[in-house]
């Protein structure tokens, strides 16, 4: 995008966010894969530019305090930063990378798959008010057994020293992700019911085209089944992974295609870890103990 040329701005924004190893990535392939949608990740701008942008803003602050203090007498020219002005850079900055992404400005809707999304909502919905979530929930006995595998691909490409993966460590990390995910689901759900869109992993995996269907309808995009079908035959477990659902590889980032694998993957006390730490929300997720 050239300096003299206008920033393409779509008419939607949405942001995919769920449990980490909960499915994110393939509705955001998904979303990606409808021509009237444009969905990348992961930005990580709430969770990790945000905080990094509001210390640059700190430190000048304290900078124009300094000068109001030695050169204006403690009676400063300009006003003190407001986090106005931070979710506004926010903004535009964002908005500068969803066209970045959507170099022919093709699409009508711009997304960001960052599954921490749920973690500052207030600030989110602070810089882009308009925004649609879309959340993906998933049975934390599952989104555990896929954590094994992500700790496993971290060895492999030596982001952590080789080893026995700590099984407990994990579960427990993936409770926690899970139980904070839930909680925040819960508040939008009472909040801004209107923002929320929500789909299972399993309910999308049971019926992928009805499931995506409806969360582009959601997002104002085509729902012609044409559309959707090209999608989600693009998307397919078969297609990305050269292998048939339930052929398990705990190597590659697309490890099974099913769900239901803690029932065999989880011994009879991990399964208790999780129901002990995610019993209380697991019910009311649509998930029995």
């Amino acid at each position: 995008m050239s300096a003299s040329s206008a920033l393409y701005v779509a008419e939607t924004h949405f942001f995919v966010a769920g449990p980490p190893k909960g499915g994110t990535s393939w509705l955001m392939r998904l979303l990606d894969a409808h021509p009237e949608s444009a969905c990348s990740g992961e930005g990580h701008y709430f969770d990790r530019f945000y905080p990094l942008l509001m210390k640059v803003f700190e430190d000048y602050q304290r900078v124009l305090q300094l000068d109001a203090k030695l050169v204006f007498s403690e009676k400063p020219v300009l006003q003190p930063v407001r986090k106005s002005h931070v979710t506004s850079m926010l903004r535009h900055f964002m908005l500068e990378r969803f066209a970045e992404y959507d170099p022919e400005s093709r699409a009508k809707a711009h997304g960001d798959k960052t599954p921490h999304n749920w973690k500052d909502m207030t600030t989110l919905f602070a810089t882009f008010p308009e925004a649609k979530m879309v959340f993906i929930n998933r049975d934390p006995r599952d989104a555990a057994v896929s954590l094994f595998g992500h700790a496993k691909r971290r060895q492999l490409y030596k982001m952590d020293p080789e080893g026995p993966i700590d099984r407990d460590k994990l579960i427990r990390a993936a409770c926690g992700n899970w139980i904070g995910v839930n909680s925040n689901l819960t508040a939008l759900q009472k909040e801004r019911p209107e923002r929320l869109l929500l789909v299972r992993y399993e309910d999308l995996l049971a019926d992928t085209v009805s499931e995506y269907g409806r969360i582009c309808a959601g997002l104002g995009l085509s729902t012609e089944q044409e559309v959707l079908q090209a999608a989600v035959e693009a998307c397919d477990f078969r297609k990305v992974s050269g292998r048939n659902p339930g052929e398990r590889d705990q190597s590659s980032f697309f490890t099974s295609g099913t769900s239901g694998n803690w029932q065999t993957q989880l011994s009879p006390a991990e399964v208790g870890v999780v129901e002990d730490l995610c019993g209380h929300m697991m019910p009311a997720a649509g998930y029995e103990i």
